[in-house]
């Protein structure tokens, strides 16, 4: 197997940072947990801000200091959706958060991703390696990897900045003897094992992973236990290394937390864009879509907002769906300023070859066009405003049609599983709520001047079996002024009746 790990160094401070631009010019910030600096930026430990420091000894070096409050919540989530983004390269990930790791460093959240059956399907290592620093970085992630046998093996080569400058350049994974000799030219300070654990090897002069491994079990396993021959022996791969498998949910949900609240829906448009991509990356490579995006807009303790995109086919392009949540954000008026903006798809269907037959990336067709337009006109107006219609199975022109959410749909389908199909007959543009009743005089019809019938008679025998049949007989008639109906007579009264008008 081929195990990649992926450490994290930076969660907490961009747990809470990651929402701002590239570019976007921030002072010196820090997280406190307590009263210690836990993480800090660049223009931070620039003024000799760094962990462990209390907070009057960072704010006496840098005295503009922006403290932020550290979220463990929020960085579990931020795993979370990490592990849902890992989960579209390899289906065996497996999360692990910083609370879980007790290593001298103090330890970081990380990600396993068992890589030995994407090779193929990602063109190599190497392409597949440069996708996932490129996905990172445009996630606004930190992030240093390691690749290894096992996975405790990766965590430890992820540490050593030998092995992460060769994992730039290779372009093959290495042998099982390469993986030996990465493991002993590594430092004792860096195995995943307690600070205890690491103060005594050093207190027996075992620098290096060589040192230790030199060493009989027997010896090792009398000074510091049988968990840690435990761990060596899953480091060197000598028996099964096992961690917890992650299986994501049954949706997509991400979320960016402004620590400068936003009071503007303008400015919501560029992290939204943000949270886009990545949910149309991970639908295309899981082969998922959803038609519909809901936002949430927190705004802290005062509440939150929430909104829908819809779609009237599946689409995975990522600029549509930027530029429909933008008419919607156009609407809103914020009652409060933004702390965090939320994406959930709760409602992810698998692919079909109908679907990808549709034009699900949004390339320019006729019809395509059409769906662009009701899905702009409902962001516009709201789902409301807009109806579709569909078949009923009846062939009562009143009563063989009805509302519908959707404005296109593709087929409507019977209990009975028979598909429903519009009658090939002439039929007019607008049906009167109700038929109006025709006054007739000498075999005469009328209504704002004589009626002359052009064609006809149609039959429409509709519940023959029951009590109320109804049974008619339509016409299309010219009046006066030019204009075509609908009429019909009711064989059952012989009266005369208008129900509809052509254009």
């Amino acid at each position: 197997m081929l195990w990649l790990c992926i450490q994290f160094p930076k969660l907490p401070l961009e747990a809470l940072t990651r929402a701002q631009r590239h570019n976007a010019k921030t002072g010196p910030r820090a997280v406190i947990e307590g009263q210690l600096i836990v993480d800090a930026n660049a223009n931070a430990a620039e003024r000799g801000v760094e962990c462990s420091l209390t907070i009057a000894t960072a704010c006496a070096l840098c005295a503009d200091l922006e403290l932020l409050q550290r979220d463990s919540q929020r960085e579990e989530q931020l795993l979370r959706e990490l592990a849902q983004w890992g989960y579209s390269f390899t289906p065996v990930v497996s999360p692990q958060p910083a609370e879980s790791i007790e290593s001298g460093d103090g330890g970081f959240a990380c990600l396993y991703l068992e890589l030995g059956g994407s090779l193929k399907a990602s063109g190599g290592l190497q392409p597949l390696l440069q996708q996932l620093r490129r996905e990172l970085r445009q996630m606004r992630i930190s992030a240093f990897m390691g690749l290894g046998h096992s996975p405790s093996a990766a965590r430890l080569l992820s540490q050593l900045p030998e092995h992460r400058q060769w994992l730039k350049e290779t372009r093959t994974p290495p042998s099982p003897q390469h993986w030996r000799q990465w493991i002993s030219f590594a430092p004792s300070k860096l195995l995943h094992c307690s600070n205890k654990t690491t103060a005594k090897l050093y207190a027996c002069g075992i620098k290096r992973v060589s040192q230790l491994l030199a060493l009989p079990l027997s010896e090792v396993g009398s000074r510091f236990g049988r968990d840690f021959i435990d761990y060596l022996a899953r480091l060197n791969g000598s028996r099964h290394d096992p961690v917890p498998s992650y299986q994501p949910p049954p949706e997509f949900h991400s979320e960016l937390f402004f620590p400068s609240p936003l009071d503007n829906s303008e400015q919501l448009l560029f992290p939204a864009g943000r949270l886009v991509r990545e949910l149309c990356r991970q639908l295309q490579r899981r082969q998922l879509y959803s038609q519909q995006l809901r936002w949430k807009l927190d705004f802290g303790r005062l509440g939150c907002k929430v909104f829908s995109v819809e779609t009237s086919r599946p689409l995975l392009d990522p600029q549509r769906l930027i530029a429909l949540t933008k008419l919607q954000l156009e609407r809103l008026k914020l009652e409060h300023p933004v702390q965090a903006l939320n994406l959930t798809c709760d409602q992810l269907s698998p692919l079909s070859q109908d679907d990808a037959d549709d034009d699900l990336f949004g390339e320019n067709s006729k019809l395509q066009r059409s769906h662009q337009l009701l899905d702009k006109l409902r962001a516009r107006l709201g789902h409301q405003a807009l109806s579709g219609v569909t078949l009923k199975e009846s062939h009562l022109p009143e009563q063989a049609w009805q509302s519908a959410d959707t404005l296109v749909v593709k087929s409507r389908t019977s209990r009975k599983g028979q598909s429903l199909h519009p009658v090939n007959a002439p039929r007019p543009t607008w049906l009167l709520p109700r038929p109006d009743r025709l006054q007739s005089r000498g075999h005469k019809l009328f209504h704002r001047g004589e009626l002359k019938l052009l064609q006809g008679p149609e039959r429409i025998d509709g519940y023959w079996w029951q009590h109320n049949r109804h049974a008619r007989d339509y016409y299309i008639a010219r009046g006066e002024e030019g204009s075509l109906y609908w009429v019909f007579q009711d064989l059952t009264s012989e009266d005369w009746y208008l129900h509809g008008l052509y254009g």
